[in-house]
Order: C-alpha cells, then sequence, then structure tokens
C-alpha cells in the first residue's frame, strides 16, 4: 500500500525534478505561476512536524525552521510542493523518513496530481537553466629535481570560475554549455590573459532513442566515462559519445580528438569501447578497448645561451627525456567493490605502442583508491567526495598510482594538471601526472556551509623509470594543495 500511495505522484515528481535541478533562468519559479487554489494547512497539522524532521535530516530544505513550527500557516499547494521535494530524495532517506515521506504523500496526493499539471504547462515555456562553480586554491609544492623551480608569491593562489547553461529543446534533445576560465589564473594577473581569458569547454547536444540507441552526445564534452577514471579530461574534448544498454551490460563509446591537431594536420583521435556490468550487489566490472592516432613525444632540452648548461625549452606529451612512439591501443579493465561503507575502485589498462622509439613498447598502469564517499563510483577527483547539498558531511580517500611512460595517450590522463608546478621545469608533475610516475595521492573534503566544499589534497610523485630520463633521483615533487569551491 505504502509503495502505491508513493507513485500516486511519480508524474509530477518527475516534472518537477528537472526544475528542481537549477535555477530557471527565463521564467519565474514554478509557485509564482500558480494561484492560491488550495485551503490552508491548519495549524497544528501534523504534517509540519513531519516536514521539520525531513527539514532537519537534510531531506528538504529552503525553508527556515519558523516555517514548520506554527509561526507560517501553509497552502496545500504549498506543503504539496515541499512534499515532492522530499519524495524526490526518497530512496536516500533511512526508514523512518521514508515512512514519513509515504504518510505525506498519501495526504497530498490529490494536490500532488493537481501540481504535476501546473507544472508541466511550465515546464513547456522552462527549457533553460544556469549554474556554476566558483573555485579559489592555495597551492605549495617541493620540487627535487635538479633545477627544480618552486612555486612561490602569487603563484600560490589561483582561481577557477565556471558557467554552465543547459536545458531541453524538446522531449529527446538536451543541450548543455559552459564558460570557464584557463587553467592558468593567478590572482594579481587581471591584466594579462592568463587573468581574464575564457572559452567555452562544454558545448554538446544530447539525442535520446536515435538510430536504435539509448543515447547519443554531440559536440565538446568531458572524457568523463572510460572505466573508474584513469583516463580522463574535464571539458574540450571534441566528439561522439554512444551508448546502449544490452540486457544487464550497459555500453559506451566515443571517438573524437583529444587535443587540438598539430601543425602537421596530426588527428589526435581517441577511440573508446566499454562494457559496464554489475556482478553482484556489491561489485561491478568495467573492461573495454582503445585506438589512439596520437603521437608520444619526450621532453627536450638546449642549451642556454653562452652557457654549457642544458635548459628546459618545451615539453612533450611523456614524463622522459627520450623515446617516442606514432600511435598506441589498449584494453582497460575498472573494478567497483563495495565493503560496508567504504569503497575500493581499481583501474588497470595494458597498451601497446606503434612505431616506439627509445621507449619499452607495452607500457602498463594502475591505479587503487579507497574511500569512504557516498558519491558516484569514480575515482577522485574527476567527482567531489561529497555532495554540497549535505551540510557537515565529510569523505576522505587514499589513492595510489603507477603509470608507465606512454601507457595513457596524451591528452588523455586523468591526473594531469590535477597537482599544480612551476611549468618551466623539466618532468613537470603538472603536465605529466599520468605518465611515468608513481603516486600517492590523499585527499579530505568537508561541506563546511551549503553548496561550499572546503578541500585539503596532498600528492607525492616519484619518477617510475628513471632510465629514461637523465635525474640521479626518483623523487620529482610534493604538492599540498587548500581549495574552497562554491556550487550554485
Amino acid at each position: 500500500m505504502k509503495k502505491t500511495k508513493k507513485w500516486l505522484a511519480i508524474i509530477p515528481l518527475t516534472l518537477l525534478s528537472v526544475t528542481l535541478a537549477g535555477m530557471p533562468a527565463l521564467t519565474n519559479p514554478v509557485h509564482a505561476a500558480v494561484t492560491q487554489s488550495f485551503s490552508d494547512v491548519p495549524a497544528g497539522h501534523w504534517a509540519y512536524d513531519a516536514v521539520a524532521k525531513l527539514a532537519k535530516a537534510g531531506i528538504v530544505d529552503g525553508y527556515s525552521d519558523k516555517t514548520f513550527q506554527g509561526n507560517k500557516t501553509l497552502s496545500r499547494y504549498e506543503m504539496a510542493f515541499i512534499v515532492a521535494k522530499a519524495m524526490d530524495k526518497f530512496e536516500g532517506a533511512d526508514e523512518d523518513n521514508k515512512q514519513l515521506i509515504d504518510k505525506l504523500s498519501s495526504e497530498f496526493a490529490a494536490e500532488l496530481n493537481r501540481l504535476g499539471a501546473r507544472v508541466a504547462k511550465v515546464e513547456a515555456k522552462t527549457n533553460t537553466w544556469i549554474g556554476g562553480e566558483t573555485r579559489m586554491r592555495v597551492v605549495s609544492d617541493n620540487p627535487t629535481p635538479a633545477g627544480g623551480k618552486k612555486l612561490n608569491g602569487s603563484d600560490r593562489f589561483d582561481f577557477r570560475q565556471r558557467i554552465k547553461f543547459w536545458g531541453n529543446i524538446n522531449d529527446d534533445l538536451a543541450w548543455t554549455g559552459r564558460l570557464v576560465t584557463n587553467t592558468s589564473n593567478k590572482f594579481g594577473n587581471a591584466e594579462y590573459s592568463s587573468g581574464s581569458e575564457i572559452s567555452l569547454d562544454l558545448m554538446n547536444v544530447t539525442a535520446k532513442n536515435l538510430f536504435g540507441l539509448d543515447s547519443m552526445r554531440v559536440g565538446r564534452s568531458a572524457l568523463d566515462f572510460y572505466t573508474n577514471g584513469i583516463f580522463g579530461k574535464a571539458g574540450n574534448v571534441d566528439g561522439v559519445t554512444l551508448s546502449k544498454k544490452l540486457g544487464d551490460v550497459n555500453f559506451k563509446g566515443w571517438t573524437g580528438n583529444i587535443k587540438s591537431a598539430g601543425t602537421n594536420g596530426d588527428a589526435n583521435q581517441l577511440t573508446t569501447g566499454q562494457l559496464d556490468v554489475k556482478l553482484a550487489d556489491n561489485f561491478n566490472l568495467k573492461t573495454g578497448y582503445y585506438w589512439a592516432d596520437i603521437k608520444g613525444t619526450s621532453t627536450t632540452y638546449t642549451p642556454a645561451s653562452g652557457s654549457n648548461t642544458e635548459v628546459f625549452s618545451g615539453s612533450g606529451s611523456l614524463n622522459t627525456n627520450v623515446g617516442s612512439f606514432k600511435s598506441s591501443q589498449g584494453w582497460t579493465a575498472g573494478v567497483t567493490y563495495k565493503m560496508g561503507k567504504y569503497t575500493l575502485l581499481g583501474d588497470y589498462v595494458s597498451t601497446t605502442l606503434n612505431g616506439a622509439a627509445g621507449l619499452p613498447d607495452n607500457p602498463k598502469g594502475w591505479v587503487v583508491q579507497l574511500s569512504n564517499s557516498k558519491g558516484p563510483d569514480v575515482i577522485f577527483p574527476a567527482v567531489n567526495l561529497v555532495n554540497p547539498s549535505k551540510v557537515g558531511s565529510d569523505a576522505w580517500m587514499v589513492s595510489y598510482r603507477s603509470i608507465d611512460a606512454g601507457a595513457i595517450p596524451g591528452g588523455a590522463g586523468a591526473f594531469d594538471v590535477t597537482a599544480v608546478a612551476n611549468t618551466a621545469q623539466p618532468y613537470n608533475i603538472y603536465l605529466h601526472g599520468t605518465d611515468n610516475v608513481n603516486v600517492l595521492y590523499l585527499a579530505y573534503q568537508n561541506v563546511v556551509a551549503k553548496n561550499v566544499i572546503a578541500s585539503l589534497e596532498y600528492q607525492d610523485f616519484k619518477i617510475k623509470n628513471r632510465g629514461l630520463t637523465d635525474l640521479t633521483s626518483n623523487k620529482l615533487d610534493k604538492t599540498y594543495m587548500m581549495k574552497i569551491e562554491f556550487f550554485y
């Protein structure tokens, strides 16, 4: 009976979920468009106390305590709107709160159904939303290679601004766009491009049920889907993503340009195919294959003018000063294992280098991560460890990765640019966080206020194959980061 009551409002819930996910950019909120056509919920009604308990548990938010303490009388419409928000989070509630949501949904079933009809009319006009993220960081490092340059002064302070737009074109088409500042925004650089330059790093359209596929995404997006996160990129990846559910197996494929084409017309094309299957309630497996028409090049050096000393003058895709290859392909596997409140994630890649010169032609790489995060099962920092709407929640993770030179195609390394360092030095861990390295990675996140996350991160980089470099030690750098992020 409870399940029946819960599903009485599934249609308005579906309609509400999109509206509640973001801030409408082209119209007023739903409640402003609806006249007060419902009678008041009388003072002392049990629903006030029930919703107050749900608010305390974080299941409904955006309402002050006075709303539920008899200081303000709500209409049945207003109460139904609150109940709909609670129902949208039903699966994440504990058993007691699920019973409260069931009881409330039964009490306001008629209003929820009427609300659904009204929301449907508003949704037909409201098809664009806006959101964003502001990030500020303080970073420090301790480079150890000969000639390593430590971050100093304002180089240790940076920021990032993202503004995201998204919406529905029709029932089967949706779109996304995002503006972002570049990756070198240092405080104090307002008069230079690194302090003001903005780019479009997301721009895509997603179609459902097209050509027998569940979905097809075309345009600029993030490389965010391959295994559990050893491959990845936050944006600026142009291509096509295909997805299809085949019984109990999910298929995803992607092809496109992982980075801008070279001066010689190099395609820099990456193509992937992946199968995702749940083998048990606490065990998931992803496996796939990739092809990369992306060259591998080493770091180069030139003698300083008037000196016999070599200085860094450029950076290749490899964290080496020797070797190259023409293209690569390989297979990957990713596992997710749940152990009570802990999650163990692992990724493995085995690559074959074509036209390898001065490099082992079968590099491999792996990463493991242990965390108490309740978020998506993706290796950090591809996603946050915490939900920014849950004030006071926190989570930690510890990971270790060991990746041979050339194991990941240049431009597809998920750990690149996750640690900040001076780029005017060889074997730079900012550009080469996923190549020829062994790295211990620690992170902690806390939701210090609603939609505000504070983070601490530490990475200890060591070179994996010193024979491919001119280093006298395997130590590269240690990086420290404190950041605060605002989501809206």
